[in-house]
């Protein structure tokens, strides 16, 4: 049998350890990743391999050369532009000629490889992937599979709501040779986006295996030196080179370890290496060849790489050091940081947690090292929530982050581009977005300055300019739930999508941004009037004459005077005879009954979240504005979104009237998009809801009151169960098994249908639980909907088996 290893991958999320080594070179105990893989496929009897290489290929060839030394013959396929994974195989397509395996050189397996084929040729089908169960698949390509593993469906880097399973693709597979005959050589095709939907969609078998054993696609810097650690605690089978001196120490040939020196298991020492007396390495630490650790030194749970110095009365913790750095003596390199190649760290100097510092840099002596070198890094794991990237003022979300987080945005985007930028009344908004423009300036991206404005207005004005793109920075909360959020839009003024936000935090992380040269930097521009315009969009979208001639009385209270501003205004053109409520005088529907008033308006301090209050004070529960922006969008002909959380009556009702509803996700773009050709759209603008709403009363002839009592009664129920981050997948695993059969919605989350009613089960994409929502027939059936999934997730958060 052959094989491929497919060993082209850059590396990217682990520089700068890889800033000069293709990532199947990166060492794991000394040795490099891809040798791991090549004696797996050894043991298992695969002597014949392809290696297809794209990124500095000479480093990789000059390494392995023709195999004979590993005890298999390896030969050589190099891309010069890359070509995806599929791509890369089909190079290999002439020394496929039977039954293969194609594994990546950059993950870390101790697979039963013989099984997988195994399981293959019993399904004598065309290809079968080999998959794996992990605590959190976010990062991953999901795949479900019948009971006899035929794949029903991929999902590749889901978000919590796709999450139906936790079972995913670990870039394994069997193949047979007509498999690449499906497509042309030296086409950009990918295995997991391309070939397999396409085999999916002309019904060719394709199998899943879930195989028992160790897997990591050393993915990040923490996975990197997880794995090693892995090795060293027997978790992974296979060969650690060098003597075992003592229960988990290894060490390689001529180590010197001087008197005193403390070795604590686990740990390894490549050859050459030496430990000066009252030295101390280990736990969890790994030392390449011929490193000098210096007297009073600690180095703990920490990878080193060869010919490293670091010298007396220094500590290194938690970190990873690459080739031939020297470190002086009192050095203090925390958590998470990375040294690249031929660094030099002078004495008594700090390197703070999670620092990376790129190849052939001088850090002076005394030196406290916040950031990177020359490029910022994060302290977060991933960026985005789910209205944008958030943080605590001045604390989370400082100016310098937020102005590589614009750095990185603008590295997305063509050098040239336009970008709105805008920001809410709040002081510290003002310095963030002043950050946002210069990092913008610098990346060579043109910058609109809209100013102070509300979101509503910030979303039309990135519009109706032609900007590429939009960033509002506002505030969100109150006393210590205070918190900043940056939001970013498209050219249509809509949330950027869940690619576009990957882009952005692929370039933050990565830490790889844009540098034009003096010609090519960004120039800004003022605008001017964006209330007005925004305005008087606002106004032409209705018959304000009608409006006027009712004479609404409003209550009004807004969380800002910047949204006063803009929806006073308004209401005052509309004929309205308006009572503000000061910011403190939260009692809404109080006081539309003290004033007689028709209707009582709350807005948000951003202007995209509304309250609504009837003539008698009730206010509008979120389903009873929902079903209301409903009735509102009929009287326009359009069609409607409403979320997968939203009551089933609005089918109901859309029948009625003709006008089709769309099911989206609950998050804000896809609710957006089904409306996006108009300039304006109720649901997330206050402003235009309010005055849509006002045009709606007077053409319908009723009050608000008079609405909501003609609305449909319905019986909804939300039940929110706190669930470990990890657990997801395994819980939505369950529930996908245990539901087989039953009438199920997968538009976000899972959605079981039933003769009396339905539940939503619906992860939370930044919190660790669940979101129940359910509707029964009855009161009672909605809460027995609720506590039946809720037991389950509890349940199955307990239950470690499957």
């Amino acid at each position: 049998m052959k094989a491929v290893i497919m060993a082209g991958g850059k590396g990217s999320r682990l520089r700068p350890l890889t800033s000069q080594l293709p990532k199947p070179m990166v060492p794991l105990l000394d040795r490099p990743c891809m040798e791991y893989i090549i004696e797996l496929l050894k043991r298992h009897g695969v002597t014949e391999i392809a290696v297809t290489v794209q990124y500095l290929p000479n480093v990789i060839k000059n390494y392995f050369g023709d195999g004979r030394e590993y005890g298999v013959k390896l030969h050589y396929f190099e891309e010069i532009e890359p070509l995806g994974t599929a791509g890369s195989v089909k190079n290999a397509e002439e020394f496929l000629d039977e039954t293969f395996l194609v594994i990546s050189g950059d993950a870390l397996t101790d697979f039963d490889l013989k099984r997988a084929v195994d399981f293959h040729r019993e399904k004598q089908t065309l290809g079968t992937l080999v998959l794996t169960r992990v605590d959190v698949p976010l990062e991953y390509g999901v795949v479900m599979t019948q009971a006899d593993g035929k794949i029903v469906r991929f999902l590749e880097k889901p978000s919590w709501g796709e999450v139906f399973s936790d079972t995913v693709n670990t870039g394994i597979y069997v193949m047979e040779p007509e498999i690449l005959t499906l497509f042309r050589r030296n086409e950009i095709f990918d295995f997991s986006k391309d070939l397999f939907p396409l085999m999916m969609e002309r019904n060719f078998p394709l199998y899943g295996y879930v195989a028992d054993g160790y897997w990591s696609d050393i993915g990040n810097l923490t996975q990197y030196r997880q794995a090693q650690f892995d090795i060293l605690n027997g978790d992974v089978n296979v060969r650690i080179v060098g003597q075992e001196i003592s229960p988990g120490v290894w060490v390689g040939e001529h180590v010197e370890l001087d008197s005193g020196t403390r070795l604590q298991a686990p740990a390894f020492i490549g050859t050459g290496s030496t430990l000066a007396s009252d030295s101390q390495v280990g736990p969890q630490s790994i030392l390449g060849r011929y490193n000098r650790i210096e007297r009073q030194t600690v180095v703990a749970r920490s990878v080193l790489w060869n010919r490293n110095y670091i010298g007396p009365a220094s500590s290194i913790n938690g970190a990873t050091l690459c080739h031939d750095i020297h470190v002086g003596t009192g050095v203090d390199i925390c958590e998470d940081a990375v040294i690249g190649d031929k660094t030099r760290i002078g004495n008594l100097s700090v390197i703070r947690p999670g620092v990376k510092v790129w190849p052939e840099k001088t850090i002076a002596e005394g030196t406290i090292q916040q950031s990177s070198l020359i490029w910022g890094n994060s302290m977060f794991s991933s960026l985005f929530g789910e209205d944008g990237i958030s943080g605590i003022p001045n604390l989370e979300l400082i100016p310098e982050m937020v102005s590589r987080i614009a750095s990185a945005y603008g590295s997305t985007l063509k050098q040239g581009s336009m970008v709105s930028v805008s920001c809410d009344e709040n002081p510290y908004s003002g310095i963030l977005k002043y950050a946002v423009i210069s990092s913008l300036m610098a990346i060579g991206v043109k910058v609109r300055d809209i100013g102070a404005a509300p979101v509503p207005v910030a979303r039309y004005e990135s519009r109706r300019s032609s900007s590429d793109g939009g960033i509002h920075i506002r505030s969100m909360g109150m006393g210590e739930d205070k918190r900043m959020v940056v939001q970013f839009f498209d050219r249509e003024g809509l949330p950027i999508d869940k690619a576009t936000e990957r882009k952005v935090e692929n370039a933050f992380f990565q830490e790889d941004f844009a540098r034009p040269g003096v010609r090519g930097l960004g120039g800004i521009e003022q605008a001017t009037q964006i209330a007005r315009f925004y305005m008087e969009e606002v106004l032409s979208r209705v018959h304000a004459e009608h409006i006027q001639v009712r004479s609404f009385r409003v209550v009004l209270h807004c969380e800002s005077s910047q949204i006063m501003s803009v929806m006073l205004p308004i209401l005052e053109h509309l004929n309205c005879q308006v009572v503000t409520l000061s910011r403190g005088d939260r009692d809404i529907g109080k006081a539309v009954l003290n004033n007689a008033a028709d209707i009582g308006v709350g807005l948000s301090a951003g202007g995209q979240d509304f309250r609504l209050f009837t003539e008698k004070g009730h206010e509008l529960s979120n389903d009873e504005l929902l079903i209301l922006q409903m009735l509102m969008a009929v009287k326009e002909r359009i069609p409607v979104a409403v979320p997968v959380t939203a009551p089933s009556v609005v089918e109901e009702m859309s029948e009625t009237v003709g006008i089709p509803v769309v099911r989206t996700k609950t998050v804000l773009r896809s609710l957006l998009e089904v409306g996006v050709q108009n300039p304006l759209q109720v649901p997330y603008d206050g402003f235009y809801a309010v005055v849509a709403l006002m045009q709606f009363l007077y053409e319908e002839g009723l009050t608000l009151q008079g609405v909501v009592d003609q609305l449909p009664m319905f019986h909804m129920q939300t039940e929110v169960v706190s669930c470990p981050i990890e657990a997801k997948g395994r819980v939505m695993r369950r529930l996908m098994e245990e539901m087989k059969g039953d009438q199920l919605q997968l538009i976000d989350g899972i959605k079981v249908l039933t003769d009396e009613g339905w539940a939503l089960i619906l992860p939370d994409s930044e919190r660790a639980q669940f979101k129940i929502v359910a509707q029964g027939n009855t009161q009672n059936k909605a809460h027995e909907l609720t506590d039946i999934y809720k037991s389950k997730i509890v349940a199955f958060q307990r239950n470690e088996v499957g």
